[in-house]
């Protein structure tokens, strides 16, 4: 529909700047409306095909284009046609500043007005073809003649004033979304308010009181509106498709313009018989300049991905110069949304559905995923979002992602890395505090409180006779014991007393603890009496305690009947393997120490800890790094 608009439009111009006197029989108001509606609704229609605001401006352009079309030719059935075609575009603008900006009217209520424009404009447009039919030479050609009184009059000033009531009451309608809009969408509403108001006092003058050309105000009063939300706002998303539009279409004149005037001077120097060569010479001249304006557009427009290369330094410069690694994804997203002239850009950590770093505003349409990985192993993905909803990815452009993918994976691991740190180091920090609160909290309520009591004691014995002073000394003796063992108790739980005589023999006292029938456990350690040798003491209670706990679980809840526990220790790390042949580890335990435990003591220290499911029984590995 724009196409063919457009088509009539440029036939009509070619006969209005002809060698012909005639010229095109036609309003400015129609060439006007059709060289904005027609592109500009379409654009909308096809961005938003179930808004019909974009439908209704390009049926307005086409009708201005119908009658444009209509004035070329003299039959009389265009005469007619050219007559009563610019009274539905008046009908048709208010029924958008109805539906505008999103396609539904403000509310159930006003469903009802948008029903009775439509029907309206219709009625209006039968009774216009009825008197444009009746008297073809007394209708608006021919203002001062007397019009013959009929059904068709009456109905025609009623659709009018229905079309000046209804002009008005747009006018409330969008006052009612502005009021309720919120104030990041309140522009294009601002302007569709004051443009609807235009349209409303253009109308009442062009039909009422015959103004001169008040009827353009009106005539581009909502495509005005239309215009200035989506270059001033970008409604509907189209600004982007608008800046290249112009970019390109300015570069076709200047190009064009410059070949000419270079082709004309070379011409006119040389002589005539030189010039087929002297113009030939002039273009190949030119191409450099051509291809050196074409690159500086194609930058403005798509920014470094017309030359990748520079768009892999400038993303290299910018996390080389982040002064933090929470800032380099930061740092990254903004080079690659600005070298591309992307909306949108965002990486994403993990299963972390909040982006750690974004670039831009997300737009309508749908954004595309690139992993990011590092080592063979996925980290993350980088969300980039193509420039409009239908300016796909070119091959080039695609590849360009990946490297820059590739790329950024690594420095993203950084980042990851450097949380995960951060994690380990806040939740170390909590491990301390809360140890030291239960510290606290055993030497003062159990050692605390016995000393306390032995020295009540102390002082009653002093004042009592030998027989009570004998009986006080005894329950002395009692609480010191429990003292005593209150403060052994507390050092057990700081380093497993075990320990003291080595890994191995604690290794060997725990097997043994926790042997019993039908389990039978097997220990293998590094051969010689100092197989382990000197272990850090961290990774020894990491060791014992992953081990003692392990156990527990195979001979409580495993029902196995064979354990292994071996331990190795090779190029800097020491690991351990405990293998059994029961009925398998669903999850982590509800209650008591399990292996959450085991994971965290092992990953406390850089290690790793792994399960893996054997037929029968389960495998758990641990490894930890012994520097």
């Amino acid at each position: 529909m724009a196409g063919a608009a457009l088509a009539v439009l440029a036939g009509a111009l070619l006969v209005e700047l002809g060698p012909g006197p005639a010229g095109v029989p036609a309003e400015t108001r129609d060439w006007l409306l059709a060289a904005i509606c027609a592109p500009l609704g379409a654009r909308i229609a096809a961005y938003a095909p179930r808004n019909p605001c974009g439908w209704l401006i390009l049926t307005v352009g086409a009708l201005a284009a119908g009658a444009v079309g209509a004035g070329l030719l003299a039959d009389v059935i265009f005469v007619w046609l050219r007559d009563i075609l610019w009274w539905p575009g008046y009908g048709l603008l208010i029924v958008v500043a109805l539906l505008f900006p999103d396609g539904h009217p403000a509310g159930r209520g006003w469903r009802w007005v948008t029903t009775a424009l439509v029907v309206a404009t219709g009625a209006g447009l039968v009774a216009l073809g009825s008197v444009a039919a009746r008297e073809p030479r007394g209708l608006l050609v021919e203002p001062d003649s007397q019009l013959t009184p009929g059904w068709d009059v009456v109905v025609f000033l009623l659709a009018t004033v229905v079309l000046l009531g209804g002009a008005l009451l747009a006018i409330c309608s969008l006052a009612v979304r502005l009021r309720r809009a919120e104030p990041a969408r309140r522009g294009p509403l601002g302007w569709a308010v004051a443009n609807a108001a235009l349209l409303a006092v253009a109308l009442v003058l062009d039909t009422g009181f015959d103004v001169p050309a008040v009827w353009l105000v009106g005539a581009l009063a909502i495509p005005l509106a239309t215009t200035v939300g989506v270059l001033r706002y970008g409604l509907y998303d189209i600004d982007l498709l608008v800046h290249r539009s112009l970019s390109y279409g300015a570069l076709t004149v200047v190009v064009t313009a410059g070949y000419a005037a270079a082709v004309t001077v070379a011409t006119r120097v040389v002589p005539e018989a030189a010039a087929p060569v002297a113009a030939a010479v002039t273009v190949m001249a030119l191409l450099p300049l051509r291809q050196g304006i074409q690159n500086l557009v194609a930058r403005a427009l798509y920014g470094q991905g017309a030359r990748p290369y520079d768009l892999m330094v400038a993303l290299g410069r910018q996390i080389g110069l982040a002064p933090t690694a929470e800032r380099i994804l930061a740092s990254a997203v903004a080079a690659i949304g600005t070298g591309l002239k992307l909306p949108y850009v965002a990486v994403h950590l993990g299963h972390d559905p909040q982006p750690a770093a974004t670039h831009g505003e997300r737009r309508r349409w749908p954004v595309q995923t690139l992993p990011l990985t590092y080592q063979g192993r996925r980290i993350g993905g980088l969300l980039v979002q193509q420039r409009g909803p239908d300016e796909p990815w070119s091959r080039r452009e695609r590849t360009l992602l990946a490297d820059v993918a590739e790329q950024l994976g690594p420095s993203a691991a950084s980042v990851e890395l450097t949380r995960d740190l951060q994690t380990a180091r806040e939740r170390l920090v909590r491990a301390r505090e809360e140890e030291l609160r239960r510290l606290r909290r055993d030497l003062h309520d159990g050692i605390g409180s016995n000393l306390a009591g032995a020295r009540m004691l102390v002082h009653a014995a002093r004042r009592c006779d030998e027989a009570r002073r004998r009986e006080l000394l005894d329950q002395l003796d009692g609480d010191l014991g429990d003292a005593v063992a209150e403060i052994r108790r507390v050092i057990d739980d700081l380093r497993p007393p075990a320990l003291d005589r080595g890994l191995a023999a604690a290794l060997r006292a725990a097997v043994h603890r926790r042997e019993t029938a039908p389990v039978t456990i097997t220990l293998d350690l590094p051969d010689g009496p100092d197989g382990l040798g000197e272990l850090p003491a961290a990774v020894e209670v990491a060791v014992y305690r992953i081990t003692d706990e392990a156990l527990t679980n195979v001979v409580k809840h495993a029902a196995a009947t064979r354990a292994r526990v071996t331990v190795v220790r090779d190029a800097g790390r020491l690991r351990l393997t405990i293998d059994d042949d029961g009925t398998g580890i669903a999850g982590p335990r509800a209650d008591g120490v399990g292996l959450e435990s085991m994971a965290q003591r092992s990953q406390e220290l850089g290690g790793t800890f792994e399960i893996e499911p054997r037929h029968p029984g389960t495998r758990l590995v641990a490894t930890l790094p012994l520097v």
